[in-house]
């Protein structure tokens, strides 16, 4: 696993918020992304609905209220209670679990839908374990399965660009692990971001060697935040990502 990959149930459970109020979770804009309404706007979705990676849920519990079976899965505990509790709210059923979601044991032919909202993207620099969890989707989905896919680009967005994936990962993951792509472009994605966000993170790394490689890697990012942070609404931000959709190779 990378190391600099976040400890993501810190995060969740710290409760702590930026000087401009942000969460330390800034994908978390508290309700469904965009591009994920939008898929289900187009029709995209069908049957049996996979959220790996779900976070406090807001993705999940959507595609709930529109009436689909959603299973969200996060190997953070503080991120589940938070999921479970957002569907209390809402008023809908989701089937919250807590659970490696790269591996996907004992759920195997069961999804015909699977919407990665921002998790693949959090494993780049392992491919290895990219390679795991595309062949555990590949598992856990019927024949004929969709896979789409939303991550971290190279591009820029009104001055905001971030060291994310470059899409040749994509063409050599997904199709050795039984996934063809069928479109691969680029998009955006919303997360609210104050300048002093990675700042407070940091102060979750107990690692030395993490701590630094975290400091050289979002310096930059953090200066672009501060320089458009005064154009901003609510601190949200428009994110450079990729948007991908493939099909399961039955």
């Amino acid at each position: 696993m990378s190391s600099q990959r976040p400890d993501f149930d810190a995060l969740y459970r710290s409760g702590q918020t930026t000087d401009g109020g942000a969460p330390l979770t800034p994908w978390d804009i508290g309700g469904p992304q965009p591009v994920v309404q939008e898929l289900v706007a187009y029709g995209a979705l069908r049957g049996e609905v996979l959220d790996p990676g779900t976070g406090p849920g807001h993705n999940a519990i959507y595609y709930a209220s529109k009436g689909y079976s959603a299973t969200g899965i996060d190997s953070s505990p503080a991120a589940i209670e938070q999921a479970r509790r957002n569907a209390l709210t809402a008023g809908v059923t989701v089937d919250f679990r807590v659970a490696d979601a790269t591996a996907l044991e004992g759920l195997e032919n069961r999804f015909d839908t699977v919407v990665d909202s921002a998790f693949y993207h959090t494993f780049e620099e392992d491919e290895d374990t990219q390679e795991r969890y595309a062949r555990a989707l590949h598992r856990a989905t019927k024949p004929g399965a969709r896979l789409y896919m939303f991550e971290f680009g190279r591009h820029n967005v009104n001055g905001v660009h971030f060291q994310g994936l470059p899409a040749e990962n994509f063409a050599r993951v997904l199709p050795a692990s039984g996934w063809r792509i069928d479109y691969l472009g680029t998009t955006t994605y919303q997360a609210r971001f104050a300048p002093d966000a990675f700042a407070k993170m940091s102060e979750l790394i107990s690692n030395p060697e993490l701590l630094e490689e975290w400091a050289e890697r979002m310096g930059p990012v953090t200066e672009q935040l501060r320089t458009i942070g005064p154009l901003l609404e609510n601190h949200l931000v428009h994110a450079p990502f990729w948007a991908v959709h493939a099909a399961r190779i039955d």
